[in-house]
């Protein structure tokens, strides 16, 4: 009897233990995280939603953390709630997220859902890039090249983002053109700009190329290499470029024969104004465009306007079919 009281005793002990072992074990959330996603992805933004809740208040799981985030920061299926992302993108930080990571320290150097605070948004930024999310690096440039959080030094920070961008990081690479050309005098280089630019713009990035034209256009005064360049980012569906392009065609040297556009210049004109009154939110450009538009169609054949209207539909369709 007392061999069989020890055994069973030993037993039950032994079950005791199962519940402390399996909670240390992390529980497999794969399939539901999965799912949840498959819901998002399907545009179910509710079934989704409280999908990655659940995964995130029940299981503390970084990954739904992070997408719960994301509903907030873009508004996925309701109203966006920027402090409420941001609360979502400090848990996932926590859980070694590196996009959370980033997203966190952009909150706290805004001022999001807390005070400013300049040196933790630092903090978290270098954690994002030690992590693998490069860009960070020149989120801490940024900050040091204006002096918030560290003392200001603006080679230093060229120094850090430029971590990012020999690495291939095509954001960063932008970010480098845009400390070169809009730097205080002590980094200000337009050639430097420019190199940083074109690595970009080899990657095919449109932002690249529209900043080549600003350059080509403001600095260089090379009319027609920045022509090339903002109608190269406009015919891509790239907004901003829309109107520079018009612009260049609009003020084109007239044709020495008739004293008047050509009649490519004009047509050009005519679609790239066209399209930047669709799509334009600038009232400024909105305006202008307005008054060019008046002058092109007073010019322009009649029986053009047809077959353009048609182009300027099919280059919207496919570019901003919403």
């Amino acid at each position: 009897m007392h061999k069989l009281f020890k055994l069973t005793l030993s037993f039950f002990i032994g079950l005791a233990w199962i519940p402390v072992l399996f909670a240390q074990q992390p529980i497999d959330t794969r399939l539901e995280l999965a799912e949840a996603q498959r819901w998002l992805t399907e545009g179910k933004y509710q079934k989704a939603y409280d999908a990655f809740h659940l995964l995130a208040e029940t299981h503390q799981n970084p990954l739904a953390q992070f997408s719960l985030g994301l509903f907030h920061q873009k508004g996925w299926g309701m109203a966006d709630d920027q402090k409420t992302a941001c609360h979502w993108f400090e848990k996932a930080a926590e859980g070694d997220i590196p996009t959370a990571s980033h997203f966190y320290a952009a909150c706290l150097q805004n001022g999001t859902h807390q005070p400013v605070d300049y040196a933790a948004a630092i903090q978290w930024y270098q954690k994002a890039a030690d992590l693998g999310h490069i860009i960070s690096l020149c989120s801490i440039a940024e900050l040091t090249m204006q002096g918030k959080g560290v003392p200001k030094d603006p080679q230093g920070a060229l120094k850090l983002c430029q971590q990012a961008a020999a690495a291939g990081s095509i954001p960063a690479q932008l970010k480098m053109g845009q400390f070169f050309l809009q730097g205080d005098k002590t980094i200000h280089d337009l050639h430097q700009a420019t190199v940083w630019f074109n690595y970009a713009a080899e990657k095919g990035s449109l932002e690249a190329f529209h900043q080549l034209g600003i350059i080509n256009l403001n600095y260089l005064n090379n009319h027609q290499h920045a022509l090339h360049w903002f109608e190269s980012a406009a015919s891509q569906g790239f907004v901003p470029a829309y109107f520079p392009t018009a612009q260049l065609y609009f003020n084109a040297p007239l044709s020495e024969e008739t004293q008047m556009p050509t009649a490519d210049n004009l047509a050009k004109a005519y679609l790239w104004l066209s399209a930047t009154h669709q799509l334009s939110t600038s009232k400024n450009e909105l305006r202008d465009t307005t008054k060019m538009l008046g002058i092109v169609e007073q010019i322009m054949p009649a029986s053009w306007k047809n077959d353009l209207d048609q182009k300027i539909s099919q280059h919207l369709s496919a570019f901003h079919q919403h």
